[in-house]
């Protein structure tokens, strides 16, 4: 009996310690007070990500930021340059689409009826491209969006997990998206 005692008092104890520990760190800073910036960071010094270098797919370029990488294709065929991907991460990335207007629209309008957890419409124009959209949330704390522009006449889409539809990367990815017309 007096070893239970003893035991239940010493969780007791290190309970008590564990909770006092979680409580020590500092205090959540009030972000009202903090300038928010409210005009969007699309040059390279404004963001503080540089980019690599201007790789290419077929018709079109897109400057990739150091610590990304770039890949052509799409899960059917690895050498279809109509499909290109920067990837931070396995699971943070934008895939990029130009299969025309029908099918662009038709895959945009399928993930958006299928992406609906915190669903909300998005529109930017970063760089010379107006991206229209919707950014939703995996429903653990992560973001993803769809958006699609038209470029010189041409439509892409991007679908991108990770990221915010605002986040600074995504916004000097997608500002600097160009149509060369030097592909297929």
């Amino acid at each position: 009996m007096k070893n239970r005692i003893i035991i239940f008092s010493l969780i007791a104890v290190f309970a008590c310690i564990v909770l006092a520990a979680c409580g020590t760190g500092p205090a959540p800073q009030d972000t009202a007070d903090i300038p928010q910036d409210t005009e969007p960071a699309y040059d390279t010094e404004d963001t503080g990500i540089k980019p690599a270098e201007t790789k290419t797919a077929g018709s079109w370029s897109v400057d990739v930021p150091d610590g990304f990488e770039f890949a052509i294709g799409d899960v059917f065929d690895e050498n279809d340059d109509r499909y290109f991907s920067v990837k931070r991460t396995f699971l943070s990335y934008l895939d990029f689409s130009a299969d025309g207007e029908e099918l662009i629209k038709l895959h945009y309008n399928d993930n958006k009826n299928t992406y609906t957890n915190e669903q909300t419409d998005v529109s930017a124009t970063y760089g010379a491209n107006e991206w229209t959209g919707f950014q939703y949330s995996d429903g653990f704390g992560g973001f993803g969006f769809e958006a699609y522009t038209v470029i010189s006449g041409q439509y892409i889409r991007v679908s991108s997990a990770g990221f915010r539809f605002d986040d600074a990367a995504v916004q000097q990815i997608l500002a600097s998206v160009q149509y060369t017309g030097s592909g297929n």
